[in-house]
């Protein structure tokens, strides 16, 4: 018997065509697909763990030396270039929000992977012209002269080609994740419940893995290539990488348990308002019992395909008018899901609702975390090393994966909540230790020396602890209370957070840059870092993460989990 029989008969990947007319399927069709499509093939979590590797390497390939390729190559502003990469940043981590709804709507995840690392390609290939040919880059600075800006031309060229690979591999960021969790069922070979969820967790914490050695790779080769070899050999590298995961998967495609898309979790959203809208006029009853239970639809994987079924709950009460029974409910059978909803279905707005504060609060912090990548590098261009200033977030990637094995070690110890309370605080305090430095660094440079970049491994440190704690809580927390029908969404939860994190932070820099300055001096952020405040940003960073903090203790307190019936 071959592996391919033993595993359950993997089958071939869907044809374009069916995976976009899924969604219409009934769900006798789409089960018979799911058991068509059979168990889960280690071969192929493997080389899908390889394809995360690859992609998340490239990636940040280009993001960790970004800031430094605008400054040094592109002599820009050092304000408008933190504002260049918080924006690139955010545009990217906004995407995996949309991929996941094409992927679930229309293309199905497969499809929307295979595309989405395609036009990164493209664009990979566009940002690797621009540093290769010198037609497409300004010229290099002459000693002691004036650096002559990017002209429109080599912006457009270089811009367009970054966005295109921000928005490729944003969009397909999360759904390979969900890709890769969905190669595994619910039951093993042998009917055991549970069992293959275990497996899911055991993925999601080699993904971590994965994700974090990318990353080293990243700051330690990738960096070095770029900034003491050559910019257009480090960025045609991080070309290389996804074009191989690109011609990997398409070549790999029957290995993988590939199911049709089953429809957007977020239609049981809209249902749900769009039924408390016709019935905006009508009194919740006192009794919860008189809403409508949804007991026939209970094994409809429409609607509850893991038949969660949640307890009532008394916030948000006027949302429990959609599942207020009237008679031209019951006579509209066909339209019956937009006009009166399960009692479940509401309960997992509720839900959500409840998450969106907290999930706003991770997001503020992401304006702290983001230094890391942004100011803390500007920082280290400016002291004595002989490393690339960008090679320091490696320290805190391998710091990372050290906190998350202690974390694993510890977890029963922290909940998810308090975890993301420790996140809080400490990125409070990397800030803090950043601020302290950058003090130090331009009192050593009103003195003509340079400050060891040593001094800036502290702060490192301490975010590192933030970050693992803050992101470890966040999955787990959002994992654990989304609602059912959007478990596999929850992971877009975080990037979207990361991705707003960084816009804000790029209007506070540009903001801050233009109030400082507009008395004509120099400001808090010069071309010339020396001859700026740095750390006088660092403490209103410091200030904001401080109030985002007791907003979230605040919220955390408050908080009451789903119960589940």
């Amino acid at each position: 018997m071959d592996a391919d029989d033993h595993r359950g008969g993997l089958r071939t990947p869907i044809l374009a065509e069916d995976e976009a007319s899924g969604s219409n399927r009934g769900p006798e069709a789409r089960e018979h697909e799911a058991r068509k499509a059979g168990h889960c093939s280690d071969k192929a979590l493997k080389i899908i763990l390889a394809l995360q590797f690859l992609e998340v390497t490239a990636f940040y390939g280009i993001y960790l030396s970004l800031i430094v390729y605008l400054q040094e190559v592109f002599h820009g502003h050092s304000a408008s270039d933190v504002a260049s990469v918080n924006y690139w940043v955010g545009v990217s981590y906004h995407m995996p929000v949309l991929g996941a709804a094409i992927a679930d709507s229309f293309w199905g995840k497969y499809k929307t992977v295979m595309i989405g690392l395609s036009v990164s390609v493209v664009g990979m290939a566009m940002v690797t012209a621009s540093a290769t040919l010198p037609s497409l880059s300004p010229p290099s600075c002459v000693q002691n002269a004036i650096c002559t800006p990017a002209t429109l031309g080599q912006k457009l060229v270089f811009f367009c080609g970054l966005y295109l690979c921000g928005v490729g591999i944003g969009a397909s960021k999360a759904v390979v994740i969900s890709f890769a969790a969905e190669q595994y069922d619910d039951e093993d070979d042998g009917g055991k419940k549970g069992s293959g969820r275990g497996a899911k967790a055991s993925y999601f914490s080699w993904y971590y893995a994965v994700a974090n050695m990318g990353m080293m790779t990243a700051g330690t080769l990738l960096v070095w290539v770029e900034a003491k070899v050559n910019w257009g050999l480090g960025y045609g590298i991080c070309t290389s990488f996804v074009a191989v995961a690109v011609v990997t998967l398409a070549a790999t495609a029957p290995m993988y348990r590939i199911l049709p898309p089953a429809g957007s979790p977020w239609k049981g959203v809209f249902q749900v308002l769009y039924a408390f809208s016709r019935k905006v006029k009508l009194e919740v009853p006192d009794d919860a019992t008189a809403l409508y239970e949804g007991e026939e639809d209970a094994k409809d994987p429409l609607v509850h395909p893991l038949h969660e079924r949640l307890q009532h709950s008394d916030q948000f009460r006027f949302l429990d008018k959609a599942a207020i029974i009237t008679d031209e409910d019951l006579d509209q059978d066909g339209n019956r899901p937009w006009r009166l909803c399960p009692m479940t279905q509401v309960e997992e707005l509720k839900t959500l609702l409840k998450l969106i504060p907290i999930w706003l609060t991770s997001a503020v912090y992401f304006v702290a975390n983001t230094q890391a990548q942004t100011t803390f590098v500007q920082q280290g261009t400016r002291t004595d090393t002989r490393i690339p200033a960008p090679s320091l977030t490696a320290v805190e990637t391998a710091l990372v994966a050290t906190c998350v094995a202690l974390y694993n070690r510890t977890s029963r110890r922290l909940t998810p909540l308090r975890l993301m309370g420790l996140g809080h605080a400490t990125a409070a305090v990397a800030v803090a230790v950043a601020g302290w430095a950058e003090s130090r660094r331009l009192r050593m440079a009103g003195d003509h020396q340079r400050m060891g970049i040593a001094w800036l491994l502290p702060q490192y440190v301490v975010m590192a602890i933030s970050d693992a704690s803050l992101s470890v809580g966040q999955l787990e927390f959002f994992y654990d209370q989304s609602p059912e029908t959007m478990k596999g969404a929850s992971t877009a939860f975080y990037f979207v957070s990361v991705s707003i994190g960084n816009l804000i932070n790029s209007q506070l820099v540009m903001l801050v840059a233009y109030v400082t300055a507009a008395g004509g001096g120099a400001g808090w952020f010069p071309t010339e870092l020396d001859d700026g405040h740095l750390d006088y940003y660092f403490v209103l960073v410091v200030a904001v993460t401080v109030v985002n903090f007791a907003v979230f203790v605040a919220l955390a307190k408050n908080y009451k989990p789903k119960m589940v019936r």
